[in-house]
């Protein structure tokens, strides 16, 4: 048998042993329920949002949590979200689905997220299942603020969670970098860097800026992003109580494989710029080795299986973690991701140098990318053209700070617990809710990224 074939006939033993009556699909799940989501202005959360309402179309109201905009009504702003092109599909199919969503006009930062006492009486009585997509994800946001945000946020979402009389699911997006200390990365919930209740005690004090302190508090923690991450996995596992619990850890998240659009995306996030300007020329060094896995894992892979695990959190008695990653399964190199960017054209020569030396990177990256960048502006201002290069040079720069860290280390993370809930779902489930990333053909994916980037970012036509 092939791979494929040994997942459906799995999937067709899952099927027939709990009987075609006792099987409920995903979509049937959601038939008839009421969903809250945060983050849905996000890259991530127009995803879940276009998703849930395509393919679990008797969603009764979706209610999403947006902040107030100056000159724009909530119901214009929503009405901007579903003019977007990830939409395209969905209102071909139907035309009236706005209808379903309900803008909650709060803000994650703020104490019981800044909800009318009114929205609030809404979501108690009529949500059952709560995505919590919401984030900061600036990586050197101001401690202080990147914790009231996510970690505070995610505490208020769950305290909503506890008080709603029909919930169902709860289900938090992490990120799979929020254990960077651990080389082989499991599907449960490690001991925090640090104790939450000092970090709190820690910002109320004048001299919370303190750099000694908060590197002390860091840990192995690359940045607040990932520290305030492990810090809210950490609280959600001690005060989740009876309420049915799911993390959902991706890695580095990247443009659509199938859905919404193929290679659609609409941030320069994660990987995105980095991988642009190696395939355009701009970047030509990278900290790191060759051999370092690079674990990209499609957004649309990320709603589903959040989707999904929801749909099946009410067998679960106790909290459950899913790695939504390539590199434990899947795995993708930096010199095979080089290898498949030159494949997405005919004549295209991409190539990077790998170093692990930073004053080597300093010395590299000045001669083949700083002064051929400064020589073509001054080209550009002869011939009388805005100098543009080293513009892009300094955009990099940060890029490549932010990033070093991820591409000079490797990481394995498991997704079993993933990959077994998709081998328990019905074909028609997985062929609707496709999560698995053994199904990525990487050569195939890159092109299409690559793709991606020139029509929804560089907005040129392929």
């Amino acid at each position: 048998m092939t791979y494929r074939q040994i997942k459906e006939y799995d999937a067709e033993k899952v099927t027939l042993s709990c009987g075609p009556a006792s099987y409920v699909s995903v979509p049937d799940f959601y038939t008839g329920k009421s969903i809250f989501l945060t983050g849905v202005t996000g890259f991530l959360g127009k995803v879940f949002l276009e998703k849930l309402l395509f393919s679990c179309k008797d969603i009764e109201n979706i209610y999403i949590l947006i902040r107030e905009k100056k000159g724009k009504t909530p119901l214009q702003r929503i009405e901007e979200l579903f003019n977007k092109p990830l939409f395209s599909r969905l209102k071909g199919k139907d035309p009236q689905c706005v209808k379903k969503v309900t803008p909650i006009i709060g803000d994650l930062s703020e104490p019981g997220l800044g909800i009318s006492k009114a929205d609030e009486e809404t979501l108690l009585e009529k949500v059952s299942v709560v995505f919590h997509v919401a984030a900061n994800v600036q990586f050197h946001k101001e401690l202080k603020e990147i914790i009231n945000t996510n970690v505070g946020g995610t505490k208020y979402v769950l305290q909503l969670c506890q008080r709603m009389k029909e919930i169902k699911a709860f289900i938090h997006v992490s990120t799979a970098y929020c254990n960077t200390d651990q080389k082989v990365l499991e599907e449960r919930v490690y001991p925090p860097p640090a104790e939450l209740s000092e970090v709190l005690k820690f910002l109320q004090q004048p001299q919370h800026d303190n750099k000694k302190r908060i590197k002390e508090f860091f840990k192995h923690q690359p940045n607040s992003y990932t520290f305030a991450k492990a810090l809210a996995e950490t609280y959600i596992a001690e005060n989740c109580g009876h309420v049915p619990t799911i993390i959902i850890r991706p890695s580095i998240i990247s443009a659509s494989l199938k859905e919404p659009l193929p290679g659609w995306l609409d941030t320069w996030n994660g990987a995105t710029g980095l991988i642009t300007a190696s395939y355009n020329g701009a970047n030509r060094v990278l900290l790191g080795e060759g051999s370092n896995i690079l674990d990209l894992i499609p957004v649309d892979f990320v709603a589903n299986l959040a989707i999904v695990a929801a749909a099946r959190c009410s067998s679960f008695s106790s909290l459950k973690v899913y790695n939504c990653c390539s590199s434990g399964c899947n795995p993708l190199t930096l010199k095979q991701l080089i290898n498949h960017m030159n494949h997405v054209e005919f004549d295209k020569n991409v190539s990077i140098i790998f170093t692990n030396n930073k004053p080597s990177l300093s010395t590299l990256t000045f001669f083949l990318q700083t002064t051929p960048s400064f020589t073509a502006d001054m080209f550009l201002r002869v011939t009388g053209k805005s100098p543009r290069y080293m513009k892009i040079q300094s955009k990099l720069t940060m890029v490549q700070k932010a990033l070093s860290y991820f591409t000079s280390h490797s990481w394995v993370m498991k997704a079993d617990n993933s990959r077994k809930l998709y081998a328990s779902l019905s074909i028609q489930d997985r062929q609707t809710f496709p999560c698995d990333p053994m199904d990525i053909d990487w050569k195939q994916y890159i092109t299409i990224y690559i793709e991606g980037i020139n029509q929804f970012l560089m907005k040129k036509l392929v």
